[in-house]
């Protein structure tokens, strides 16, 4: 029976500390080693050469451990292993080898994962991978990866994953590599500082499901091979200065793929246009992310036959007129973000009858009203809601009550008149709490101290009394332009960074704990 322990947001919470032990060798049996995102570093520090020595292995993961300085080439003698994951910490001191050759022992590997290792002295990377007659999975992002001038033969002939994303590739001998690999079925190149005359030559990866080219040179056209992709199910062009028509980039992509398609991702890609109609070809949408580009004109309702769609940001353009009643009908969508837009009109309970596991919501910054009947029960629980700017006032509306366990809440300049007693017991979760420029009013409660608050912004509104306990989570605080007069003498907040307490009226005596923040 296998365990695994985790917690993404804080691995350090969980994992488990101390050296690995060279007891490790008596277990003679052992097939199978996991020991991702633990903290066993030891008095060296380096990932211990004795691992090769337990040469039962088929599985090694040693990723995120933090190890530093050279990758043991010891790790050869695991003749029968099928998978090595030795990916290094982005945040962490960093693992490198000047010399790879030792992988050409592992005969049986099919999954190689060395990202975030240093290989910016191997020269032969290409020649030694090739050697992996099995190698079907190869990761290698920001490795300091080069590509030699001229072409390599390799026999990569049954690779189908291949990541070699934040590398700096420049040289011929690239494209000839890529071209090569007929057998891939997904493939990442992103921030590669490549030009769209280099995507223009992938036209023979006709089995190719997965495609993220984002972060490249591609200036002004849209890479002419996805014509012969047929099979793409994931396409990733961000940040690239398309700089067209999003009707030409969505007749760029062959119509024997629309039914296929799930991800289509074009943030940032400087792309114009007038209509999102398109969206009516590709039913098997489940994410379309096309933010921070120059789309215009409105939502249409055709955005109700994507049936599938989880995930849908649309931020940051210009569309404008009212959001149809149809986003109402996507029962799968998680995140919606509408946010930074020109949308007018009124969202009511029909945007939300049917968004059954809806998590993320963002409305922020656009003309909107937001009129919701008093007993409507909304059915998802909100982990995330961004509402600033949209008129919701005067009164704080019910259907946000039920969301008892959001974590973000931002509801500044909304119209608020109000003295929402309720507010701070239901929120008591938040971390991230955005109320200013309304009017609301009253004293802060004496319970405040027992939220889990990071960050509260309260400026600019009504709020009067003495400033209370506030919770130790806090960092961020934010009371300027109100109308408090004092401190109670204990004011909690260790972990306080900022406090913005200016235009408000105290005259009472700063208590001593602040000067111990």
């Amino acid at each position: 029976m296998v365990y695994y322990v985790s917690d993404d947001d804080h691995p350090e919470n969980y994992s488990l500390h101390g050296q690995l032990s060279r007891s490790l060798l008596a277990l003679r049996c052992l097939k199978h080693l996991d020991l991702s995102q633990n903290y066993l570093l030891g008095d060296a520090k380096a990932m211990p050469g004795f691992l090769g020595s337990v040469q039962s292995l088929t599985y090694l993961n040693l990723s995120i451990t933090d190890f530093h300085g050279l990758v043991p080439p010891q790790l050869g003698n695991l003749s029968i292993l099928v998978q090595l994951d030795i990916q290094g910490n982005i945040y962490g001191d960093y693992q490198y080898s000047k010399d790879i050759s030792w992988l050409t022992r592992l005969r049986s590997l099919e999954h190689l994962n060395m990202c975030w290792v240093d290989l910016t002295g191997v020269a032969d990377w290409v020649h030694t991978v090739g050697a992996l007659p099995n190698l079907a999975v190869l990761i290698s992002f920001c490795c300091g990866l080069t590509v030699p001038s001229s072409f390599v033969h390799h026999n990569l002939t049954v690779l189908e994953e291949l990541d070699l994303s934040g590398n700096q590739f420049s040289s011929p001998g690239y494209t000839q590599l890529v071209r090569g690999v007929t057998s891939l079925k997904s493939l990442r190149l992103a921030g590669c500082r490549l030009s769209g005359t280099f995507a223009n030559k992938l036209g023979n990866l006709t089995l190719l499901e997965n495609f993220d080219f984002g972060f490249n040179n591609v200036d002004g056209m849209i890479p002419g091979a996805l014509k012969t992709m047929c099979n793409l199910k994931s396409l990733d062009l961000t940040g690239n200065n398309i700089s067209t028509d999003i009707k030409e980039v969505i007749d760029s992509i062959p119509s024997c793929s629309w039914k296929n398609l799930q991800q289509l991702i074009l943030d940032g890609a400087n792309i114009t246009g007038t209509t999102l109609q398109f969206v009516s070809n590709l039913t098997s949408v489940n994410i379309l992310q096309v933010s921070h580009n120059k789309l215009s004109g409105s939502v249409p309702m055709e955005i109700g036959v994507l049936a599938n769609i989880t995930y849908l940001d649309l931020r940051h353009n210009n569309l404008s007129d009212s959001v149809p009643a149809e986003i109402g009908t996507l029962t799968k969508l998680t995140h919606l973000d509408l946010g930074n837009n020109t949308s007018s009109g009124v969202i009511t309970e029909d945007h939300l009858i049917g968004l059954m596991i809806l998590k993320y919501i963002d409305f922020s910054d656009n003309n909107l009203e937001v009129i919701i009947d008093s007993h409507f029960v909304p059915p998802f629980k909100l982990q995330s809601a961004c509402l600033s700017s949209c008129r919701l006032g005067p009164k704080f509306h019910k259907w946000l009550q039920w969301q008892k366990g959001i974590r973000e809440l931002m509801i500044s300049d909304t119209g608020l008149v109000d003295r929402p007693d309720w507010f701070w017991t239901t929120f008591a979760e938040v971390t991230w709490l955005d109320i200013s420029l309304n009017q609301l009013s009253g004293d802060l409660p004496i319970n405040l101290e027992f939220m889990s608050v990071v960050t509260l912004l309260m400026q600019s509104n009504l709020l009067a009394g003495l400033i209370p306990k506030l919770p130790s989570t806090i960092k961020l605080f934010d009371i300027s332009r109100n109308f408090l007069n004092g401190f109670v003498e204990d004011l909690g907040a260790q972990n306080l960074q900022v406090a913005v307490l200016f235009s408000n009226v105290i005259s009472l005596t700063i208590p001593t704990s602040i000067c111990r923040l």
